[in-house]
């Protein structure tokens, strides 16, 4: 992402480190959500999907057993060497926005 695509955010970023897991090219994938906001959220990956791919993701927050179903779309990709690849994703469902306030909840606990 360049400095021009950073000022565009329209939410600022909240670090994290959750688990994630989603289909990728019929796989089941898991990796690490870096930072969130309410319109998104960026998973580090080496195995990034396609820029405009619907994806369904299952990220489990903290110490809880069941994990938070969000849909979302693949609006960048971070290929370069040298930063920590992965792919920008944008909420389309409900779930999305809501998150974040979990997990803002559960640091304050």
């Amino acid at each position: 992402m360049t400095d021009d695509e950073k000022g565009k955010r329209q939410f600022p970023r909240v670090p994290v480190s959750l688990q994630v897991s989603y289909l990728s090219k019929g796989d089941l994938q898991k990796d690490l959500v870096d930072n969130l906001s309410p319109g998104g959220l960026f998973v580090h990956t080496t195995r990034p999907l396609d820029i405009g791919t619907d994806v369904d993701l299952e990220v489990l927050i903290a110490d809880e057993d069941t994990p938070i179903h969000v849909r979302g779309k693949v609006v960048w990709l971070r290929p370069q060497p040298g930063q920590h690849p992965g792919m920008g994703i944008q909420f389309t469902g409900v779930m999305g926005p809501l998150l974040l306030e979990m997990v803002n909840t559960t640091k304050n606990e």
